[in-house]
């Protein structure tokens, strides 16, 4: 008759005594390429965080560069505006000072105008006054027939 398959430890055992040399190098350089990895693994990590951080600080400066040349635009602006906003001021102050002079200008030419109205009224009625005298005196003067 024929033997069982041998157990399965059995055949672990032969073929670590044939292959345990090739297995234990094997495992060994298996080993070896982990640590390798992992130690370049780690140096990669090193490295990106030492670019990470300088890119960080890059850009953290170049944001403050531009936050100082934004605020130095804002005070330019705001001078400039300030500078618009005085000159519209002293403008419209002048134009408002011009007109209330011609406002009066021109009410002291109405009142002048309505004293020479009244006047030439004055004069009107008393012309009239001596013509109606002089109406009165001719028709006096004349023969009644």
């Amino acid at each position: 008759m024929t033997q069982p398959p041998a157990p399965s430890n059995d055949l672990d055992a032969i073929r670590r005594m044939l292959f345990g040399a090739d297995l234990a190098r094997i495992d060994q350089t298996t080993a070896d390429v982990r640590k390798e990895t992992q130690a370049r693994l780690a140096e990669l990590e090193q490295r990106l965080d030492r670019k990470l951080e300088e890119l960080s600080q890059r850009v953290t400066a170049q944001l403050d560069e531009l936050s100082r040349r934004q605020q130095a635009h804002a005070e330019k602006v705001t001078q400039l505006l300030d500078q618009v906003m005085s000159e519209l001021s002293r403008r419209s102050e002048a134009l408002g000072s011009e007109a209330r002079a011609g406002l009066t200008e021109l009410r002291g030419r109405v009142a002048e105008i309505e004293k020479r109205k009244l006047n030439v009224a004055d004069f009107g009625a008393s012309l009239a006054a001596l013509g109606q005298r002089f109406a009165d005196a001719g028709a006096d003067e004349t023969p009644h027939r």
